[in-house]
């Protein structure tokens, strides 16, 4: 069972661990399995989150704090979380995230007037777990830019 929820994407111990209980397995024989998992290598939350983290940033991009809160419903612990979080996700690359977030969104919103594009831009980056203080500030400064381009 461990290994089909396996193909399907890595998992934390602590989602392996909820869907074998959910599939009416005894504690001692979840456990067992986990225990061997781990020794295998088939079964590493630090590996898990690093994969998490990266393909978040890779396809599908979040604020630091909604990367960090996914991660601990996946069960990671916080000491796990902050170090691969510092390794992959440093507090200096999230404004460079919104900024591209921004960027991308703003140029959907070309048809719309100033206001209304700004207005969803900053609803869509606090949506992504950005902090509407630095939502607001990304955005204005992508369209003051874009406004100095077009001068």
């Amino acid at each position: 069972m461990l290994v089909r929820l396996l193909r399907y994407r890595p998992r934390s111990v602590a989602e392996a661990r909820s869907r074998l209980r959910a599939q009416g397995f005894s504690v001692e024989a979840v456990e067992e399995v986990l225990r061997r998992a781990e020794a295998a290598g088939l079964l590493d939350d630090a590996l898990f989150a690093r994969l998490w983290v990266e393909d978040r940033l890779l396809y599908h991009p979040l604020s630091r704090r909604a990367v960090k809160r996914e991660l601990a419903e996946k069960g990671i612990t916080p000491e796990t979380s902050e170090q691969v979080m510092e390794d992959l996700y440093p507090p200096e690359k999230e404004k460079e995230i919104a900024l591209k977030l921004a960027q991308t969104r703003l140029a959907r919103y070309q048809s719309l007037d100033p206001i209304r594009r700004t207005r969803r831009t900053v609803a869509f980056l606090t949506r992504r777990g950005f902090n509407p203080p630095l939502a607001s500030r990304v955005v204005q400064s992508v369209e003051k830019r874009r406004m100095d381009q077009e001068d």
